[in-house]
């Protein structure tokens, strides 16, 4: 399957499974009291973390091994699994009664689930292979298939058990059962894949993968916890309703993730091939490709999220929670930079060392950033440390990557894409803002009047500026004509980088 229908099917998933994502608070902010609630936001924040740390990068290190492994492919996936498995036994000790580490709060939610919550979380641990697995190996069809329907299944499960017990330890009971099937699945994954299911684990071949995981796994790590930060800074500093208010707002992350990742995803396995044969210009093109899918997709999105902030929290978490507004737009803020970041790509370029040092400088920017802003700005200045840290460690990236290709760190984004893209929306945006009152005060009026206003301005404007023509370079083949690496488009391309303007 080729790159565009690989990134097209993830990419819907991605997006089917956030809309589910965001459909569970929605339920369980109005089946569980304020404590119960604020348990299980507790518990999201564990599995966050819990899943920026353990995995160690392994998963994501089968897109560099499984291409370069010949007959020795079980051999690296089997060991993949082991150390998972391993990790997950160290996570659930960690968060259990038994672990020094583990505070009141995990203890209250270790009483109240009866241990499920610890098992849940190494479950995830362990299951966080399903991820790459099914992509490294190009099956994305069943990838997407089998998530999307255990993401529908999960959302029901845990919405029937919230809706009849209203009690968190059958919530967690909920989602034990849907990590338990996701075993099934994968189970089945094996069974039905060509080349056989006999795992096996080398500790030879094993230590060479956690050779070159863990400098990713260790900036990737520091890259996640950038954002896990901001909530363990809100969650210590900030009185519990305040903390509730804070990761209502910082619901929108997902948004990046879920469809920026599988661009990145579909990306990874050509862009090895690319690396390793040693075609950097095709890299360099593939990676255009990649940011101007993902600038196409997510910044309209996160800039009508920005628009409708005020409806969406007051419609959706009810009006005791509007302080989340200025959190949630400086997170979109964050969402529209993912969408042109190269960062994903150092892997796929084996600069892992250098992808660890950036991220170290930017966790502690994020730190002191967010330590100072909740102290300056309250709420919302506990956001302001990950948004500035990805932003410059993503223009660190750009020059590394770009020095690596033989390009100036400006052609790294598609900036004429980009500044069509973000000028549309961003004057979509202030025309329906200067429209609102005519909507009145009403949500649901407000919501679909602005709405409205916005992509029909965004829209007009994107095509009257050349926006179809840039569509249609995006659509042609690497290398063909009119495509990322044609003559014509890289004379466009140096022309955007002193003109973004329509």
């Amino acid at each position: 399957m080729g790159v565009s229908r690989s990134a097209a099917f993830l990419t819907a998933g991605g997006m089917v499974e956030f809309a589910l994502q965001f459909l569970l608070p929605v339920i369980l902010v109005r089946q569980l009291d304020i404590d119960t609630f604020g348990l299980y936001r507790y518990l999201t924040l564990m599995l966050g973390t819990a899943l920026a740390l353990a995995p160690a990068f392994m998963p994501q290190a089968l897109y560099y091994f499984l291409p370069r492994a010949g007959g020795r492919q079980l051999t690296v996936i089997g060991n993949a699994v082991a150390w998972l498995a391993c990790m997950g036994l160290v996570v659930a000790f960690l968060v259990s009664p038994l672990s020094p580490l583990a505070g009141e709060l995990s203890h209250a939610l270790h009483r109240r689930t009866h241990g499920l919550a610890a098992l849940y979380l190494g479950l995830s641990v362990l299951l966080t292979i399903v991820t790459t697995l099914a992509i490294a190996e190009g099956r994305i069809l069943w990838h997407c298939s089998t998530e999307l329907a255990l993401a529908l299944l999960r959302t029901a499960l845990v919405a029937l058990a919230a809706v009849l017990s209203h009690d968190i330890a059958w919530v967690v009971a909920a989602l034990v059962l849907d990590a338990t099937l996701r075993l099934a699945v994968l189970a089945a994954y094996f069974l039905t894949r060509p080349g056989g299911a006999r795992l096996r684990c080398e500790p030879a071949s094993l230590l060479a993968q956690l050779r070159y995981a863990l400098p990713f796994a260790a900036g990737g790590s520091l890259f996640a916890m950038r954002a896990q930060v901001d909530g363990w800074i809100a969650a210590s500093i900030l009185p519990q309703h305040v903390f509730a208010a804070f990761t209502i707002g910082a619901v929108v992350l997902p948004v990046a993730t879920l469809i920026r990742q599988p661009i990145n995803s579909a990306m990874l396995s050509h862009l090895n091939r690319a690396f390793a044969s040693g075609a950097r210009a095709e890299v360099h093109a593939l990676l255009l490709k990649g940011s101007g899918a993902a600038t196409l997709l997510l910044a309209p999105l996160a800039c009508a999220l920005f628009l409708l902030a005020p409806e969406i929290v007051a419609l959706v978490y009810t009006e005791r929670y509007l302080a989340a507004v200025p959190v949630m737009r400086l997170y979109l803020l964050l969402v529209v930079l993912q969408s042109v970041a190269v960062g994903f790509a150092m892997p796929a370029l084996d600069m892992g060392r250098l992808a660890l040092r950036i991220n170290l400088a930017g966790l502690a920017l994020s730190v002191t950033l967010s330590l100072a802003g909740v102290h300056w700005f309250g709420l919302a200045g506990a956001a302001l440390g990950s948004v500035a840290a990805f932003l410059l460690c993503e223009l660190a990236n750009a020059r590394a990557v770009g020095k690596v290709l033989g390009r100036p760190w400006r052609a790294m984004f598609p900036l004429r894409l980009a500044g069509l893209v973000l000028g549309a929306c961003v004057a979509g945006i202030l025309l329906a803002e200067w429209c609102a009152p005519a909507f009145g005060a009403a949500p649901w009026h407000a919501l679909g009047g602005k709405l409205g206003v916005y992509a029909t301005a965004a829209l007009a404007l994107f095509a009257a500026c050349g926006g179809l023509g840039e569509l249609r370079r995006l659509r042609a083949p690497v290398g063909g004509p009119g495509g990322p690496m044609s003559p014509a488009s890289a004379s466009a391309g140096a022309a955007s980088s002193t003109n973004t303007a329509c």
